[in-house]
């Protein structure tokens, strides 16, 4: 993924992922990521959790603007409930 988002970011446009695996988000050097502890698949949370889901899209749009040092992970506060599935 950072090979594409920094082609797209060499092209003006500005990037952001969401990620799962931290550490290896900061090897391969991401613009710009928001670190989210759920398992794999699942970077918005549960099917059918709607207010959750936006509040990540939210977060999202709103680091895009406000993240101006390259290579930033942000780790995010939402905690996944439950067993991972």
């Amino acid at each position: 993924m950072g090979l594409i988002q920094y082609g797209i970011e060499k092209a003006g446009i500005p990037t952001i992922s969401i990620t799962h695996l931290a550490d290896l988000s900061e090897k391969v050097r991401i613009p710009r990521a928001l670190h989210l502890r759920f398992p794999l698949g699942r970077s918005f949370g549960r099917a059918g959790e709607q207010d959750l889901q936006r509040k990540i899209l939210l977060d999202a749009i709103y680091y895009l603007r406000e993240m101006t040092v390259p290579e930033t992970i942000i780790k995010l506060p939402y905690k996944w409930k439950g067993k991972h599935k």
